[in-house]
């Protein structure tokens, strides 16, 4: 599964959504998302088995993304 996720600069993520086909789910709207403000950066990140599972709150408190690979990694607790 993709998400989309939106961090700052740092990578901190600042919210997590999933990206579907919305003609298949029934949608009349062609394009929804999230619109990256100054100083933030949106990704498209495919998801291990293992995170698919997860509630992507989850996946927000759990993970940052590394600004350079553009991959999620765990936060140091």
């Amino acid at each position: 599964m993709k998400t989309a996720i939106l961090h700052d600069e740092h990578g901190k993520i600042l919210s997590v959504s999933k990206v579907g086909d919305l003609k298949a789910a029934g949608s009349k709207f062609a394009r929804v998302g999230m619109v990256p403000g100054p100083g933030q950066r949106l990704v498209e990140i495919e998801l291990s088995a293992e995170d698919e599972k997860r509630h992507l709150r989850e996946l927000h408190a759990a993970y940052r993304v590394d600004v350079a690979s553009s991959k999620l990694t765990k936060k140091d607790l």
